[in-house]
């Protein structure tokens, strides 16, 4: 069967409808997934069933040593399928495998991969468990996963991500681009958290993560835990589902949802990629039992990018994501180097922190022959010189890592402290506004200019910027100080008690 043209819309039409939507309350979740792996690096299950499957027949693995007996397998294969522990039986999926060969096909139908998973690492799943944990180790978040990232943080709507995958990009993609920690449900003990109230991402495991013996076995995934179940439904009545990446081959997550109870009140929309073709027959019948609608897409990534065009604009850029990663990582620099100093004004691990920083300039000495010192290699110059009170060194150094680096926010941050002690108001303005052009959600710098715009006596501009720090960091100390003086300086003593 196919599917009436108006259930087909294209990704353009998809992130219309999530914006308009949103605007009314309405409310998206994303299943995910192996699929949504790939661009990632992580392989899909179509593709490890076709690699496990090389390796059970003895035709080739990654590593020569793994490979099997094809007549042990297929023993082995009958013995385990008559005693249910494999749904089908070998024959079927050795031919699936053979037409595939033939083909110069590197995929078999996702139905099989619980089967092979069990053969190939029988009798002791662990080793799979390693085996995936090794795939996925050194896998870093495609850039599709900027916009999923910002989709499950903005305003609070869409925050619900349920996947069969045990890897960890959503919460790697959430640590990179945005300041919201999730909640991962990574076991079915822990669903009763799931809650559409949560402020914060959700990312559901159904299949539990790599590190709580995932279910990637037949007679583990033949049914939806039942605290799952309750959880799910529950879901299903608040967020309309996005599937993106799954082909629905296991029992457990798949005939839940297929369930006449599992009713999904805005219906859902099935993701596929158009060069594979249609969805498989089983696909194409639920989503219209469903009430559903087919996107079509060409990859995770892809989806992506049309969806955060559509309604971020150029935030999802590339520009945008090196301003914030570099951003990020300017302030955790500058934050290291700070607690660093603190403990060295501590006595007892001042010899400790001497010995470190001995080995840090060493190597420093040695970039320098080279001509290899890098922006921060100068920024940590500029710190250890300010601290030691030579503050012509630290205004030099800072300014070389800002001109090896010129998104170098906290270098602009900390030459605005020194031009501010010297008296040179102008120039530390210039310094602290362009680190806020950087980081416009930094509130020590604006901390920082509402100090010099104290002393210039613009009180107007300093409680601005004091107001705004407090907005950003309600409980800095410092701010409510800063502040409190200014109201003391307009008379406004109540104020100023209450800072």
């Amino acid at each position: 069967m196919g599917f009436s043209e108006e259930r087909r819309f294209s990704v353009g039409q998809l992130a219309r409808i999530i914006q308009e939507s949103n605007a009314n309350g309405e409310r998206f979740c994303f299943i995910l997934g192996s699929g949504a792996s790939v661009e990632s690096g992580i392989p899909s299950g179509n593709t490890l069933e076709m690699r496990w499957m090389n390796c059970l027949m003895g035709a080739k693995d990654d590593a020569p040593a793994h490979k099997m007996n094809a007549s042990e397998t297929c023993r082995m294969a009958e013995a385990l399928h008559k005693k249910r522990e494999m749904q089908y039986a070998f024959g079927e999926i050795k031919a699936a495998w053979e037409k595939a060969c033939a083909e110069g096909k590197n995929l078999l139908p996702s139905r099989y991969y619980f089967d092979i998973y069990k053969l190939r690492f029988y009798p002791t799943p662990r080793n799979g468990y390693s085996y995936l944990e090794k795939l996925m180790e050194n896998c870093t978040p495609s850039l599709g996963y900027h916009t999923l990232a910002k989709l499950l943080t903005q305003n609070n709507l869409n925050n619900l991500v349920i996947t069969t995958n045990f890897d960890s990009l959503v919460e790697d993609a959430l640590f990179l681009y945005t300041e919201k920690r999730p909640l991962v449900v990574s076991h079915e003990s822990l669903a009763e958290y799931m809650e559409a109230n949560v402020q914060r991402p959700i990312v559901a495991k159904v299949h539990r993560g790599l590190m709580y013996a995932p279910l990637n076995s037949p007679d583990a995934t033949n049914r939806l835990k039942d605290e799952w179940r309750g959880a799910l439904r529950y879901a299903f009545n608040v967020y309309t589902p996005i599937v993106i990446g799954y082909a629905g081959g296991d029992h457990s997550l798949m005939d839940f949802l297929k369930e006449s109870d599992t009713k999904m009140r805005n219906g859902l929309y099935w993701c596929f990629r158009a060069k594979s073709g249609l969805p498989e027959e089983n696909i194409l019948q639920f989503v219209q039992s469903k009430q559903g609608y087919f996107v079509e897409i060409d990859g995770f990534d892809a989806l992506m990018l049309g969806l955060g065009k559509q309604l971020y604009g150029d935030a999802i850029g590339p520009s945008a994501a090196e301003q914030y990663l570099n951003e990020k990582n300017s302030r955790r620099i500058q934050k290291y180097n700070e607690q660093w100093t603190e403990l060295d004004k501590n006595p007892t691990l001042k010899e400790l922190v001497r010995s470190v920083n001995e080995q840090e300039q060493r190597g420093e000495e040695q970039r320098e022959k080279k001509e290899e010192l890098t922006a921060t290699d100068h920024f940590r110059r500029g710190y250890r010189a300010g601290d030691e009170g030579d503050w012509a060194t630290a205004q030099e150094e800072y300014s070389k890592a800002i001109e090896k680096d010129p998104s170098f926010m906290a270098a602009y941050n900390n030459r605005g402290i020194l031009h501010e002690n010297l008296k040179q108001y102008d120039l530390a303005l210039a310094d602290y506004n362009k680190a806020l052009e950087l980081a416009p959600d930094d509130a020590d710098v604006y901390n920082n200019r509402g100090a010099v715009y104290d002393r210039l006596k613009h009180y107007d501009l300093a409680l601005a910027d004091y107001n705004k720090a407090l907005e950003l960091v309600p409980d800095d100390a410092r701010v409510y100080n800063n502040r409190g003086a200014v109201y003391d300086r307009l008379k406004h003593y109540d104020l100023a008690l209450a800072d």
